[in-house]
């Protein structure tokens, strides 16, 4: 036998054993193939909607074709059409929306142990991107690691900035529900219909999936709990960075308004118009930079009574799954970092706080400039994690749901070359994923166990709805939250007493407690 007859036999005989390395599902709409990644098979960019392009924008998600032979799985979708972003601040690549960007884009991405497995508990993350960027495949989202512990794990995109959020009375009058504006939102109803009716053929248990999300994420997984349309659809929940956020949930009239400005805008007499007009044109019109200033959302959920029933920032209200729920906030969230003398801080608490500044001067010492940049970082951090504490509180009196709070302060490792911004706004998320080692960053012992502090809490959470030993939930007296990172450990939620009893005082009056 001559080697290169010797060679082609060996790569038949080689060839079906890994054709059957790769696993093929079955699902819903037609096969799919996965691909080994680690420990986990991954199947990846799977429709679970039709695309939202041509007539079918700013419409409702509408049902995904079926497909005809086995679907490939090794490769991620298109993330949805936004502004292409460059790092700032803190966040490098890892974090950032990469590749392609389409408005075809309702796909998700689903992690699966090797092998054969029944009734896993199924984790379903929303990416976050202040609803105008993001995308369910950043690097850090990648679920092989964390479903190879025994989950079924899945990121998805949904519609984001003006192709999700824009309404309009003409999409009104136009729509079957009476509405416009949440398309983003019914995006992710329409993937959770999707996961309830094909988990189990991925091994996932229908019964017990965790919704869950960050940043605007968690706004998304505040607002399902409250919709009455998400209703039966999950079990549990987890909003990193977020309960009780504090970002502008207009009314429908308002966000309609902001629709019609924008068409009056680009010339657009007819919804024809607007639909005709390249995506490219509406990213521009609709352009923020990150990084240029505090935000001004405008293309996010509405109060429409029929997908939002009311701003979820409002403990109180139906709420239509009231799930046992993880909600909580890094030590170094949204901190102004223009804020570096005792003047400059005098002037913002004035600006936000108004006659209550003084009060809360008197609680934080800010003599020199170091007390200003401590106290600055330290009365943002107390805020939100006031907020946190008192809207759990009414939520578990008004709704009856256990609400599980932690304060996570591991720093995360600063960029070569640059300075570190401790554990900031979603520096949790490679951790919790167990993505160490991307960006360009130097990731050390201590990483690896908080990593695995936050997958054994999370994995517990996901199985039997409680996080584990020595975090007890939210009750009337309660004071203190979950530490987690480098204290695992209950800690208090604000700094002092008297400061928790400012920021409630403030609450009280009809000031808004939260990250923004």
């Amino acid at each position: 036998m001559s080697v290169r007859i010797a060679i082609a036999l060996a790569i038949t005989l080689a060839a079906p054993a890994y054709v059957h390395a790769q696993a093929v599902v079955t699902t819903t709409l037609g096969e799919v193939r996965g691909t080994p990644q680690g420990r986990a098979e991954a199947f990846l960019g799977i429709p679970y909607a039709a695309p939202p392009v041509g007539a079918n924008r700013w419409r409702e998600p509408q049902p995904a074709a079926r497909w005809q032979g086995v679907r490939d799985g090794s490769k991620i979708g298109s993330s949805c059409q936004q502004g292409v972003p460059a790092p700032w601040g803190p966040y490098t690549m890892e974090f950032l929306a990469e590749g392609a960007m389409s408005e075809d884009c309702l796909t998700l991405n689903l992690w699966k142990p090797r092998g054969a497995a029944k009734r896993l508990p199924v984790l379903v993350f929303i990416h976050g991107g202040g609803f105008g960027g993001g995308s369910g495949s950043l690097p850090i989202y990648g679920g092989a690691k964390l479903a190879a512990q025994g989950a079924v794990v899945i990121t998805l995109n949904y519609r984001v900035g003006v192709f999700g959020f824009m309404a309009h009375p003409a999409l009104t009058v136009e729509s079957p529900l009476g509405s416009s504006g949440n398309y983003g939102l019914l995006d992710q109803i329409a993937a959770l219909h999707w996961i309830k009716a094909n988990a189990a053929s991925f091994g996932g248990d229908p019964a017990n999936i965790t919704v869950s999300g960050e940043s605007a994420g968690a706004a998304s997984v505040a607002d399902l709990i409250v919709s009455p349309r998400a209703k039966g659809l999950f079990a549990k929940a987890i909003a990193f960075s977020g309960a009780s956020m504090a970002i502008d949930v207009p009314p429908l009239s308002t966000s309609e308004q902001i629709g019609k400005d924008l068409a009056a805008s680009l010339g657009a007499m007819t919804l024809a118009d607007m639909r005709a007009i390249p995506a490219e044109k509406l990213v521009e019109a609709t352009r923020y930079v990150p990084g240029s200033g505090p935000p001004r959302l405008l293309f996010v959920p509405n109060v429409d009574g029929k997908v939002v029933p009311f701003d979820p920032a409002r403990a109180s209200g139906p709420v239509a799954s009231p799930v046992p729920l993880i909600s909580g906030y890094n030590s170094a969230e949204m901190i102004d970092p223009a804020i570096r003398t005792p003047a400059q801080l005098e002037v913002a608490l004035r600006a936000r706080y108004g006659a209550f500044a003084e009060r809360l001067l008197a609680l934080y010492p800010h003599a020199t400039d170091a007390q200003a940049i401590a106290s600055n970082a330290l009365i943002a951090r107390d805020r939100y994690m006031a907020g946190l504490l008192l809207w759990s509180k009414e939520r578990t009196r008004s709704a009856d749901e256990v609400v599980f709070a932690y304060l996570y302060d591991h720093p995360y490792p600063a960029a070569k070359g640059g300075v570190s911004w401790g554990a900031f706004h979603s520096s949790q998320l490679p951790y919790v994923f167990g993505n160490l080692g991307l960006g360009p960053r130097t990731f050390a012992a201590a990483d690896a166990a908080v990593s695995r502090q936050w997958q054994r809490r999370l994995l517990a959470f996901l199985r039997t709805g409680k996080p584990g030993p020595g975090w007890t939930p939210i009750g009337k007296g309660t004071t203190k939250v979950m530490g987690l990172g480098d204290k695992e450990m209950p800690v208090p939620a604000v700094s002092s007493s008297a400061r928790l009893e400012a920021f409630s005082a403030y609450a009280e009056s009809g000031g808004r407690l939260g990250l923004m």
